[in-house]
C-alpha cells in the first residue's frame, strides 16, 4: 500500500513538473517576442525646415503617417523613429502604430515621413536557431521601418510690397 501511494505521488510531482516545463516553454517566450522594438532618437543641430511638396498619407492615432512625399507644407524635424517588429509575432505594420504614434506626440511631432521599410530575413528555420521551429511556430518577415518625425509648422505670411508713395 505505502509502494503503491509512493508511486502515486510520483507521477503527481512527474506531472506537475512536466506541466510547469510545457508552460515555460510555450509561454515564457511569447510575451518578450510579441514586443516590436521602437527607437526614438531626438534630432539636435540647427533647426531643420523645410517645405514639402505633397505626397500620400494615412492618418491614425492622431498623427500622419507620410507613406510617399512629404507634407505640402512648411515642417520641422525634431526627430528620427525606427520600428523593427515581426509580423507573425506583433502582428500590423508601423503604420499606423498606436505606440509609435505616443512617441511622436510626446516628443511634440505631428507627424512621420517613412524614410524606408525593409525585410529583414525570417525568424524561423532550422538554421536559425529557433527551437519553436520544430512545433511550426516560427515567426514571419521582421520588418524595419525608419521614420523622420516632424512637427508642423504654420505657412509664412508672403512679404508685401511696400506701398507706392502717392505723387
Amino acid at each position: 500500500l505505502n509502494s503503491c501511494r509512493t508511486n502515486l505521488r510520483v507521477i503527481g510531482i512527474m506531472k506537475f513538473i512536466r506541466s510547469i516545463i510545457f508552460a515555460l516553454v510555450l509561454g515564457a517566450p511569447v510575451p518578450a517576442l510579441a514586443q516590436a522594438k521602437i527607437d526614438f532618437a531626438a534630432y539636435e543641430g540647427p533647426p531643420l525646415i523645410e517645405q514639402g511638396e505633397g505626397g500620400t498619407k494615412i492618418t491614425k492615432n492622431g498623427i500622419d503617417y507620410w507613406t510617399t512625399g512629404t507634407p505640402p507644407r512648411r515642417y520641422q524635424i525634431i526627430g528620427f523613429v525606427q520600428d523593427r517588429r515581426d509580423e507573425f509575432w506583433d502582428g500590423g505594420q508601423a503604420i499606423g502604430s498606436p505606440k509609435i504614434a505616443k512617441k511622436v506626440k510626446a516628443a511634440g511631432g505631428d507627424a512621420v515621413i517613412i524614410q524606408t521599410q525593409e525585410e529583414a530575413g525570417q525568424s524561423g528555420g532550422l538554421a536559425s536557431g529557433n527551437p519553436f521551429y520544430a512545433w511550426g511556430m516560427s515567426g514571419g518577415s521582421k520588418t524595419i521601418t525608419r521614420m523622420l518625425v516632424v512637427r508642423y509648422l504654420p505657412d509664412e505670411a508672403a512679404p508685401t510690397a511696400p506701398l507706392a508713395a502717392e505723387e
